[in-house]
């Protein structure tokens, strides 16, 4: 729903609720006149927040048309002053307060300014109201920090509250004085229990009686301020002073831990949440980086020599492997873990694929001491592959001197991960140079996500060399 369309349906709540408050306090005939006086100033200081918020604010302020918006304002400005003139006519009727003019016709004894001066107050309050709004949306776009939360949350309380406090303003002066005073007492108990002792709580483990004892302490204090002011305004509130403080407490303190508890819970599903998503992800973008269109013409380009020079019962194994990596990648990839086993298959079968492409560079050399794994053990899918492919991705020419050695094997419940490479930089023609190792990042990110603090990543890079070192607690 859009923020205007909110407003409006706010507003014309607040106008009912006064509406109902006002007729509900009529009773004999002049106070029905005062009274239908009072609906006549609620309804002028509504028509007016309409007609500014809702055309002229939006038509020409908002789209720079400064002189139409300016013209329109003073013409509003007019409407409101008449409006007011005529409301004050409407209440001191019943007085019977008149004077005389020379062509003897009798007016009621209207106070000049106070029309004028209500007009001027509506007006500077809806500017005010809109450069609150603008405040709120500029803060909207700028970084979601503590303060720019706090700001936002202190503008729209003060943009709200002083909307009502107009209105009940045109209801009751003592009403409007008790909004003025508790608003704001009500806003910073919430905040200072939402943003700093409920946090505060968790962080030092206080107990709830320490923490009850100090946040009662503290509103006490925030208090006495609003309790002061709401005194001096109504003599009849200092038997009221502590019994209010009571009651609000009794009701924000409850529910501010209502609402703390309820932001926490929804922080830890949307991190939950994100977590999921960024681990879908991952796994998404890992299988497609798997199918690496380089990789599979170089595997049947072999093939096809294989076949030509020799049986095939060299080029059925090397389908057949070729066949148990896919199958790997399509199913079991999908899972959340599988037995290390499975992935030491997977490893291996890749290998031995790499090296029918090696077997006739006499300069290759590639040593694997990869140990068989417990039944038992598990390991998050495709963590170690990556470092195998970037390995002979950018170790292995068959022009020069390579050497790959990997060695894995697992020991009291930790997987242990070694891979020792030489580097040969690829030509500038080569597309391939400009991209990095096949799913490291991702390994990286999947690492953090799935093993965190129980994982130990080294990578050393030289001119020369490359090795990896990678310990997984299972």
């Amino acid at each position: 729903m859009k923020l205007n369309r909110i407003e409006t349906i706010l507003a014309t709540g607040i106008y009912g609720f006064v509406l109902v408050l006002i007729f509900s306090n009529q009773g004999n005939s002049g106070s029905a006149r005062h009274a239908v006086s009072l609906m006549a100033y609620a309804t002028v200081i509504y028509g007016a927040y309409l007609a500014f918020t809702q055309w002229i604010s939006p038509s020409f302020f908002q789209v720079r048309k400064i002189d139409v918006g300016i013209a329109t304002t003073l013409l509003l400005f007019f409407l409101v002053w008449l409006g007011l003139t005529s409301c004050i006519w409407v209440r001191d009727y019943h007085l019977r307060d008149y004077h005389h003019w020379d062509d003897g016709r009798f007016v009621p004894h209207l106070k000049r300014g106070e029309s004028l001066g209500g007009a001027l107050l509506v007006l500077l309050l809806l500017f005010a109201y809109e450069g609150i709004k603008r405040l709120i949306r500029y803060l909207q776009q700028t970084r979601n920090t503590l303060a720019t939360r706090i700001a936002k949350e202190s503008l729209v309380v003060l943009g709200g509250g002083t909307l009502i406090f107009v209105m009940l303003m045109a209801v009751e002066g003592k009403l409007a004085a008790f909004w003025l005073a508790i608003v704001p007492y009500i806003y910073l108990i919430f905040a200072l229990n939402i943003y700093w002792l409920l946090p505060l709580k968790e962080k030092r483990r206080y107990t709830f009686p320490l923490y009850l004892l100090i946040a009662i302490g503290l509103s006490f204090v925030a208090f006495i301020p609003s309790g002061l002011f709401l005194v001096s305004v109504i003599r009849s509130a200092e038997e009221l002073f502590f019994v209010l403080w009571v009651c609000i407490n009794l009701i924000m303190i409850p529910l501010v831990n209502f609402v703390y508890q309820r932001q926490k819970d929804r922080i830890s599903q949307l991190v939950n949440l994100k977590m999921e998503l960024g681990q879908t992800s991952a796994d998404l973008s890992f299988l497609r980086s798997q199918i690496n269109p380089h990789f599979l013409f170089n595997i049947l380009n072999t093939l096809y020599g294989t076949a030509l020079q020799e049986d095939a019962e060299r080029t059925a194994t090397g389908i057949q492997k070729l066949g148990d990596m896919m199958r790997f990648m399509l199913h079991e990839n999908n899972q959340d873990r599988i037995l290390l086993a499975r992935e030491i298959d997977y490893l291996r079968n890749y290998i031995d694929l790499q090296l029918l492409r090696t077997a006739t560079s006499k300069g290759t050399t590639v040593e694997c001491d990869i140990a068989d794994a417990l039944e038992s053990t598990y390991i998050a899918p495709m963590l170690l592959i990556p470092f195998v492919e970037n390995a002979f991705k950018h170790g292995i020419s068959l022009q020069e001197k390579s050497w790959i050695k990997v060695s894995l094997y697992e020991s009291e419940g930790k997987v242990h991960f070694d891979i020792h490479n030489s580097i040969h930089r690829k030509p500038e023609s080569d597309p391939e140079r400009r991209h990095s190792g096949v799913g490291l990042e991702n390994v990286k990110q999947r690492l953090a996500m799935l093993y965190p603090n129980r994982y130990d990543l080294v990578i050393r890079e030289t001119t020369q060399e490359y090795f990896v070192h990678l310990t997984i607690v299972c």
